[in-house]
């Protein structure tokens, strides 16, 4: 739990028995935590030297009490809030000095090379963790339908205050339970095509990736990286061309009427999406007959015959 402090696993076990306890010989901490004696004196004389632990002599034995932890924790979080903001102005420096440079790039400085698609695959992870406020992201079927992709980077993006912009073709939601995936909307907006050109990565309008092969789904020939310029601006501006004809699949906010259950808003999100019976149960982990019977309820609640009326009632209502 404070390794990011610099401390092991098995430091902080130790740490913990000693807080919760008044002292402690080595051996009564060996047992307590079933490790070798000699392993918690090496424990033990490491947490002295950061002043996490004392020691005295009681009798013929040493003993060990924990250092309260609002001074012993609280100087360590400190000290490493220093070297983080020590580090956050090395950043800004470096990155003034980069964008002076980006001035005097020639026409060869503005895309570089990634060969090879494991290393494509890396500077995708890599570009994710450094963005600070926005990702457009596009998601070609053949990308989701293997277990490759799991969307951790853009979960921990969205935990940072991250917006994502996912737009996927409809073929993505064949795989099934996909919406969670997408954090059920929170933070991520995703829209739906009927095809996308080729993937494409542009993180906070300053760099973007593309594949190098002309194949849309060929990554052995690794990636571009184009940086700010006229190519970077066409390709943002393609986007956002792509988005504006995109279905919406979730607001970034779902809400629900109050007479209205959520599990019938969500039904009525993916059919209106353009979702067929299939998918929307695949994504919502319900049976087809479910959601037929769910559908053929609403349809009784909104007073019409047909699914094309319920989706202009359902707009009428606020039910999408």
């Amino acid at each position: 739990m404070l390794e990011i402090l610099g401390l092991a696993p098995d430091e902080y076990d130790l740490y913990r028995v000693l807080v919760e306890s008044a002292s402690a010989t080595p051996s009564e901490l060996a047992s307590t935590l079933d490790v070798d004696v000699d392993d918690v004196t090496a424990y033990l004389e490491s947490l002295e030297q950061r002043g996490l632990v004392g020691r005295h002599v009681s009798g013929d034995h040493e003993h060990f009490t924990a250092s309260p932890p609002s001074v012993a924790i609280g100087s360590l979080i400190v000290e490493r809030q220093r070297w983080l903001r020590r580090a956050e102005i090395e950043l800004e420096r470096l990155n003034e000095l980069y964008r002076k440079a980006g001035d005097e790039r020639t026409a060869s400085d503005l895309v570089d090379l990634v060969p090879g698609r494991q290393a494509g695959m890396q500077r995708v992870a890599q570009l994710l963790r450094a963005a600070r406020r926005e990702v457009r992201l596009t998601v070609r079927t053949t990308k989701l339908t293997t277990a490759e992709y799991d969307f951790a980077e853009e979960r921990r993006g969205v935990e940072r205050g991250v917006r994502f912009r996912v737009l996927a073709e409809r073929g993505v939601l064949d795989r099934p339970n996909m919406l969670t995936e997408f954090h059920d909307g929170q933070g991520i907006d995703v829209r739906l095509a009927p095809s996308l050109p080729s993937r494409l990565l542009v993180v906070d309008s300053e760099v973007a990736m593309v594949p190098v092969m002309a194949s849309p789904d060929d990554l052995s020939g690794g990636a571009l990286i184009v940086h700010r310029s006229g190519i970077l601006d066409s390709l943002i501006a393609l986007f956002e061309g792509l988005w504006s004809h995109g279905t919406p699949l979730l607001q970034s906010s779902p809400s629900s009427p109050d007479d209205l259950e959520e599990t019938d808003a969500r039904i009525l999100r993916l059919l209106n999406a353009g979702l067929t019976d299939h998918k929307v149960s695949n994504q919502l982990g319900l049976s087809a007959r479910t959601v037929q019977r769910r559908m053929s309820r609403l349809m009784e609640r909104a007073g019409v015959e047909t699914r094309l009326q319920l989706g202009v009632a359902a707009k009428q209502r606020g039910w999408l």
